[in-house]
């Protein structure tokens, strides 16, 4: 990520191949017990992997209606693996099948 620049309070970030993402600073930062922000992977495992080296943690969840192997849960047409940012709020890697 690259700021790119300031707005309405907040920061632009490049992501690389034209994307971007807007982020801002919020009293409820890390509150919020669903996912944040999702971003859409061609391989989720090597994703995975490769956060991991960087020392990036990922939530393993056991329970009704998702189950993560290896960080990754596989369900509703999608492969997802989540890790919480530096504020504690949810994030996550998602590959379609």
């Amino acid at each position: 990520m690259k700021p790119k620049e300031e707005y309405a309070g907040g920061v632009v970030y490049e992501l690389g191949k034209g994307s971007w993402v807007f982020m801002y600073p919020s009293p409820g930062a890390g509150t919020n017990r669903a996912s944040t922000a999702f971003w859409a992977v061609e391989d989720v495992a090597t994703e995975v992997s490769e956060l991991k080296k960087r020392g990036v943690v990922f939530e393993e969840y056991d329970g009704p209606g998702i189950k993560t192997v290896d960080s990754i849960a596989t369900g509703g047409g999608a492969k997802t693996a989540w890790f919480k940012d530096s504020e504690g709020n949810i994030m996550a890697i998602s590959q379609r099948i």
